[in-house]
């Protein structure tokens, strides 16, 4: 996580990968795909192959990832705000998974112990922390995702 953190920070660092993917994003499609199949997307399905060498093989976004990464570097060495997550509780779910270091197994004990009735789930089909990267990461992302906005909308209902 340190050299992570300290990639994003660095401005020399972040503008040399950015103008490298750019750079990348100047080929034609079709090496592009190659590329990015044989090296981060080997288990990816073929729309986020695509979508990635369309979409995000450009400077200003690999820019904004790493800014975002930089900051969620910072904010997850925070203290969490327990009280907001209390008073908001029935607006949140938490999802982990097994071996996710963004959202690590001591994290869910944590919230479970210090935000009672919280809802947490443990993801246990071993998709990794780019689940949307995989067809079946996504679909079961969107399963579990829809079931909390049905149960969500029928606790309402009842009420």
């Amino acid at each position: 996580m340190f050299f992570g953190y300290n990639f994003c920070r660095s401005r020399t660092l972040s503008t040399g990968l950015s103008s490298i993917v750019a750079i990348l994003g100047l080929l034609p499609v079709w090496i592009s795909r190659i590329l990015v199949k044989n090296s981060v997307g080997k288990s990816w399905c073929p729309a986020a192959v695509e979508a990635l060498c369309s979409h995000v093989l450009r400077y200003h976004t690999v820019q904004n990832m790493l800014y975002m990464a930089m900051t969620e570097f910072e904010k997850l060495s925070e203290v969490p705000d327990w009280s907001f997550m209390r008073e908001k509780k029935s607006q949140m779910a938490f999802l982990f998974g097994v071996d996710d270091h963004w959202g690590p197994l001591d994290l869910y004990e944590e919230i479970s112990n210090k935000v009672p009735g919280a809802v947490l789930a443990v993801e246990k089909e071993n998709f990794t922390h780019a689940f949307s990267c995989t067809e079946a990461g996504s679909l079961w992302v969107a399963k579990h995702v829809s079931g909390l906005i049905k149960n969500y909308f029928s606790k309402i209902d009842s009420e």
